[in-house]
């Protein structure tokens, strides 16, 4: 059975690398993220964003991709889980995914499986199944 947590969070940007690289921008960032509601707890962000510049006429793109290691109490149950993160924009469009790494889980969230969704407002939803 899926269930559904629903939380907010704060984050602060502990670190950012910017890195050379030719068509754009690109940084190697680091988040760290406090979360309260139905997911209470820690977690920390690697993550590499890139700025595509845009073609002649075209529009300016951009990707993420990052892995977040949560230390934290979801619905009373203790433990740890990584979850994996990408995005993308093109102009006005966007689209993400963020997914439990598969094995993971420790302690009282070992077996975690699903996925979750960033909403405006630093909102967090995950559905989640743990056996």
């Amino acid at each position: 059975m899926t269930t559904r947590a629903e939380s907010t969070f704060t984050s602060e940007n502990s670190e950012t690398t910017p890195r050379e690289w030719t068509g754009g921008s690109m940084a190697r960032t680091r988040w760290l993220k406090e979360f309260s509601g139905d997911l209470e707890g820690t977690s920390v962000v690697e993550a590499i964003m890139l700025q595509v510049e845009p073609a002649p006429g075209g529009e300016a793109g951009a990707i993420y991709v990052g892995v977040e290691r949560f230390e934290c109490s979801l619905h009373g149950r203790k433990g740890s889980f990584l979850l994996t993160h990408n995005a993308t924009s093109l102009g006005e469009e966007t689209g993400g995914e963020w997914t439990i790494v598969p094995g993971s889980g420790r302690d009282e969230l070992t077996g975690i499986s699903g996925r979750g969704e960033i909403r405006p407002d630093h909102h967090f939803v995950l559905a989640y199944t743990l056996p």
